[in-house]
């Protein structure tokens, strides 16, 4: 009797061993080695971060190579340029350069609003308590061209001022923002976590503006108004759906151990070549904007609109393009990410 049911064992331990091996190579990604350009380390961008520390990429097969940029425009021009692959910074990116006929596709999103603070600097806290009074003023962002920069110009309009009408410097997005702030470089300084709460704790920023949390960006911006996002150009995507899928289920898995950890056990999480603040200093931020950072990479409908009403307030280009936003983002990797 054991002779007889040996083979049949042995065929279906075979079968399933193949099975399993056809089933592997039919989900491998297609670009394992991957170079991800980040805009910044902000709080935004901390699910790409969590991603990397905690294993996330390389349990999906992935050897994610991060290189962070002085902002959001650099590492744009990075993936343009050929040098990255994707992209983990503002979607906003996705409509400005749809307006110019490059499609981009955001397949995840990492922050459901900017947490954005823009606020003056000690130095000119007497002469600046409106927008209006930022005329002939030099606001610091991270680079200019980047998502800091449009929210500026978004602000501006409100007061009918031109973005032509005040200076930009780029400052970075973490300890070359506190610097400038603090030594009178700017007069003004778009920012978000952990650097807004470091220069509020020691007075030296006065917040006009704050978008901590999906109210106070809709009382600011007019609406829902998603950050960060991970993209890649159109063709990327169509040709690497595995790999696109790979990174996706890595992200969601990041987004949803956030949302069930602990300020601190975060904090414990970024990698300390990442991290711009002390842990006492990041578990505050993260507290003060954690709201904003996304529990399922999802984009919601109606925040691309709100996005390209901000962006057409001040762009020309995005005003009069006609751009169909259902081709700016793909929902589909993100819907399939527990399933894998």
């Amino acid at each position: 009797m054991k002779r007889l049911y040996t083979p049949a064992i042995v065929l279906t331990m075979s079968l399933a061993f193949t099975a399993c091996v056809d089933a592997n190579a039919q989900s491998a990604p297609e670009q394992p080695k991957l170079h991800l350009a980040a805009a910044g380390v902000g709080f935004p961008y901390l699910p790409f971060l969590i991603a990397s520390s905690r294993g996330y990429f390389k349990q999906q097969g992935l050897d994610v190579e991060i290189g962070v940029y002085s902002g959001g425009a650099k590492a744009l021009q990075a993936l343009l340029g050929g040098s990255a692959d994707i992209v983990a910074g503002a979607y906003s990116n996705t409509i400005t350069m749809a307006a110019k006929g490059q499609q981009l596709v955001s397949f995840v999103t990492q922050a459901v609003c900017p947490g954005f603070v823009f606020g003056v600097t000690k130095a000119s806290h007497d002469k600046i308590r409106t927008y209006a009074d930022l005329k002939g003023k030099r606001i610091g962002v991270s680079s200019p061209g980047s998502s800091f920069h449009m929210g500026v110009n978004y602000l501006l309009s409100r007061a009918g001022l031109k973005p032509e009408d005040v200076s930009i410097i780029g400052v970075g997005s973490s300890s070359g923002a506190i610097a400038a702030a603090r030594s009178g470089q700017v007069d003004a300084l778009m920012t978000n976590d952990p650097v807004a709460t470091v220069l509020q704790d020691s007075g030296d920023m006065f917040p006009l503006a704050e978008m901590r949390n999906e109210k106070e960006t809709q009382a600011t911006l007019g609406g829902n108004y998603p950050e960060a996002s991970i993209y890649a150009t159109r063709d990327f995507v169509e040709k690497n759906p595995k790999t696109v899928q790979a990174i996706a289920n890595a992200m969601v898995a990041a987004e949803k151990w956030m949302a069930a950890a602990t300020p601190q056990q975060v904090a414990e999480a970024v990698p300390p070549q990442y991290a711009v603040a002390d842990k006492a200093v990041f578990v505050q931020a993260y507290t003060n904007m954690h709201q904003c950072l996304s529990h399922d990479g999802l984009m919601a409908a109606d925040a691309p609109k709100t996005v390209r009403s901000v962006l057409a307030a001040f762009d020309a280009d995005v005003a009069k393009a006609n751009i169909d936003l259902a081709t700016t983002y793909d929902n589909s990797y993100v819907l399939r990410a527990d399933k894998h």
